[in-house]
């Protein structure tokens, strides 16, 4: 999917909304405002169906790539809220959802970039498009995270094995978990096996964390099922407070 970026910087007009046109399709709109907060920023919006203008719920969103690795997912009315986002790192957002939708940030898509200041609350609005083409997903199976107990500070290690697509598969081999705000993301060890190590967030709550396992092809497909898989962090399986799908959303 790297090849496909035409990667682009927002202008950072502060409180004012901009939007881009490109081949006859109006691109999402950005909107930008400040908060009190330092060292870290919030990109917030909504996600809606390309085609319908539907709300989107259960759409996981990724915001950045090897430096920053934040997560969140979208509530039933397609909105969605990342916090916590380090400033002084251009990151991206990256948009996916079950059920042969198709993976958001492409030359397709307003593959739109953010560069955030301390305190600053970036709107961010997109459309994801239902491409309901099984052949062209990728095959994500034998998802594993060990050890699946840890405590804060510990490593683990994610693997997954993923293959096909349409194009071949893309760098996007990622899982995630919006209530603990984080995404792993794995790479190639070779016979379509991936891997990387995580370290545990030292702040993250006791509780049960289920991540979800998904892939995207360089043609922008991505599986239709997300293999899950549950961290629990700290010894015990109490609901941790921000477990809620709504903790942080806007």
């Amino acid at each position: 999917m790297d090849s496909m970026f035409n990667r682009r910087s927002v202008v950072k007009t502060m409180g004012a909304a901009i939007s881009i046109a490109s081949a006859g399709r109006l691109y999402p709109a950005v909107a930008q405002e400040a908060t009190p907060s330092a060292g870290t920023g919030t990109i917030t919006g909504v996600v809606t169906n390309f085609d319908s203008g539907e709300p989107l719920a259960d759409v996981y969103i990724v915001v950045g790539w090897e430096d920053v690795q934040r997560a969140g997912i979208t509530d039933a009315e397609g909105r969605y809220r990342v916090s916590n986002i380090p400033v002084g790192e251009t990151v991206d957002v990256l948009g996916f959802r079950q059920g042969g939708y198709r993976y958001h940030n492409s030359d397709f898509d307003a593959d739109t970039v953010f560069d955030l200041e301390p305190g600053q609350t970036v709107t961010y609005d997109f459309g994801l498009a239902l491409l309901n083409q099984p052949e062209g997903e990728p095959q994500l199976s034998d998802a594993v995270i060990d050890p699946q107990q840890a405590m804060p500070g510990e490593d683990v290690t994610f693997e997954v094995t993923a293959k096909g697509g349409q194009g071949g598969l893309s760098p996007e081999i990622i899982a995630a978990n919006p209530e603990l705000g984080r995404m792993v993301l794995m790479e190639s060890t070779g016979d379509d096996r991936f891997r990387t190590t995580f370290m545990v967030p030292s702040e993250a709550p006791a509780g049960d964390y289920q991540f979800a396992f998904f892939a995207a092809s360089d043609e922008c497909f991505v599986n239709s099922e997300f293999p899950m898989v549950t961290l629990t962090i700290g010894g015990g399986t109490t609901t941790p407070a921000a477990a809620s799908p709504v903790a942080d959303r806007q």
